[in-house]
């Protein structure tokens, strides 16, 4: 059994067929500074939640930069995600999800935490 507030490297979305899957037949909705791309698989017998986040270097050159939000939205993520996995237990759902941060500045963890909230209620109302 995984710690509750852990995220574990099969926690991470990391396939190459997942990811094209993923923006192939996924859906997306917004929420600032993200774009949350979705795909939502059910009746499966193992309930997995599988996490990417992603930053484009277009906006951001530095990696330093392009590290720091990817740190901020994986913090956020780990912490407030334990509510969205109980409920695919519950519903036999397999969820992959990819955030996209297409603001060009660097927020800050109380903003970047907000909004990730935000997305997985969004992804909790779209289970029910």
């Amino acid at each position: 059994m995984t710690k509750p507030f852990s995220l574990n490297k099969h926690e991470r979305l990391k396939s190459r067929k997942q990811i094209d899957a993923l923006f192939l037949h996924g859906k997306a909705f917004f929420v600032f500074p993200f774009k949350i791309k979705y795909a939502l698989i059910p009746n499966v017998e193992i309930s997995t939640l599988k996490f990417a986040i992603s930053v484009p270097k277009k906006g951001f050159k530095k990696a330093v930069h392009r590290n720091r939000l990817k740190r901020l939205t994986r913090e956020s993520y780990r912490i407030n995600k334990v509510e969205l996995k109980n409920r695919l237990i519950e519903k036999k759902y397999e969820l992959n999800i990819m955030f996209i941060y297409t603001h060009n500045e660097i927020l800050n963890y109380q903003e970047v935490e907000t909004a990730v909230i935000k997305s997985i209620g969004k992804l909790q109302k779209l289970l029910d």
